[in-house]
Order: structure tokens, then sequence, then C-alpha cells
């Protein structure tokens, strides 16, 4: 019984360490970076890589509405942009965002997140998001929208100041690249 028990606990440490597993299909034409693309945020505005363009840094986490570590991370990070610098920025993509657009919007609301949530175009997950294997993921792109820093898999923290302090290390490392 001791031996079923151990080896259940190893299962569950695994899949929460692992993150959430969020394939998206791939094409020959696929692009790691946020130089060029096309898309719409949860409210339905168009946006671009033109999101990146007044800031030196722009954070953009990757997640899904079912994710439960995606989500668990959502207070540090609406209080992680209330903390940013005017010249970094924090956007996420929500890869269910088409399909359940109206839970995305419940969970900013319910954790105070203010921050722009796109939602894939077919060019994003085509492009991009096939670079992504789980989910949550943040990356790093200065103001033409090239990766900087290093990718996070998974919230850099387990608690929310520990998340906040990994997250603005990630961002200075990456600002620092630009020098």
């Amino acid at each position: 019984m001791k031996k079923h028990i151990t080896i259940f606990l190893i299962l569950i440490m695994t899949l929460i360490m692992a993150g959430c597993s969020d394939t998206v299909e791939t094409n020959n034409t696929t692009s790691s970076d946020l130089t060029s693309f096309t898309t719409i945020d949860l409210n339905g505005e168009t946006v671009t890589e033109d999101i990146f363009a007044d800031y030196d840094i722009t954070m953009v986490n990757v997640w899904a509405t079912w994710c439960g570590p995606c989500v668990n991370e959502f207070p540090a990070l609406g209080e992680l942009k209330r903390q940013l610098p005017e010249n970094y920025n924090l956007i996420t993509i929500c890869t269910d965002g088409n399909r359940d657009s109206s839970n995305a919007l419940n969970i900013l609301s319910s954790n105070n997140a203010d921050f722009t949530v796109l939602i894939p175009s077919e060019e994003l997950e085509n492009g991009f998001l096939s670079t992504v294997d789980a989910i949550p993921t943040t990356i790093f792109v200065d103001s033409n929208g090239n990766l900087v820093g290093s990718r996070q898999l998974g919230a850099p923290g387990f608690d929310e100041a520990s998340i906040i302090d990994g997250y603005m290390e990630l961002i200075e490392n990456a600002y620092s690249e630009l020098k």
C-alpha cells in the first residue's frame, strides 16, 4: 500500500511541476518570434506586433483557462503588471481564448489582472505558438518582437512574492541583453 501511495504522490508532483501540455500543430512556416502577426484581444480589438513598440521589454505569458498552474499565477501577474516600470509591459496569450473567452475574462476580473490578453489567430498558432511545448510558458521580447532573455516554463516561484521577484529578475536579465 505504501508503494502505491508513493507512486501516486510522485505522479501528482510530476504533473504539477510539468505544467499543462497544450500542443499546437505546426506547419513549415514556423516563426519562433513575434516580429509580425495580426490577431485580436479578448475585447475584440485588432492587435499587431506594434503592441511592443512603446516598451523596451514586453513579457508574454502563454496560458489556458483549463490550466491550473496558469490560473494560479494570475494574482502575481496582476500585481507584477502594476509594479512594472513604464518601459516594461506584460501581455498574455490565452490559447483557448477563442473557445472560452468569457471564462478568460472571469479569470482576469477575479484576479484583479489588468493586461492585454491576445486570442491566437491561425498565424500565431502556426507560428510562435507552435514552439510552445507546455503552459504556462513566458517569453520576453524587445520593442520589435524579437525574443530576448530566457524562456520560462511554469512560474518562477511558488507564492505571489517569489513569482513577482522571479519574473522581475527575468525581465531585468532580458533588458540587460539589449544594452
